[in-house]
């Protein structure tokens, strides 16, 4: 694939902006305007590779509070298979020494 060099400043332009790279987005800038493309046709580059950046970031964003977000109904925890279940079942309340519900053990 080739490239007019016009094309290949403005591709470098945009991934130096995309990418935070300050040293490449300057020697690309400064080869823009030595090769004669105007700074508004450069601010546009700027300006859209800014725009196009902001999108993957607040999707990502978006992305991770999903996932990081407590879930609306709590799963049930499993229970311990003990007497007290046995006897709560039973007779619809928990089993105690002082309960009233006339099944203690001696």
């Amino acid at each position: 694939m080739n490239l007019d060099p016009k094309t290949a400043v403005i591709a470098k332009i945009s991934a130096a902006m995309a990418c935070n790279a300050m040293a490449s987005l300057r020697v690309a800038i400064t080869e823009g305007l030595e090769m004669g493309i105007p700074a508004p046709e450069i601010q546009e580059v700027l300006a859209l590779a800014s725009e196009i950046q902001q999108q993957p970031i607040s999707h990502v964003s978006h992305l991770a509070e999903q996932l990081l977000r407590t879930p609306a109904i709590q799963p049930p925890k499993p229970e311990r298979p003990s007497t007290e279940h046995k006897h709560k079942h039973e007779h619809g309340h928990g089993h105690a020494h002082d309960c009233g519900c006339g099944c203690h053990h001696s």
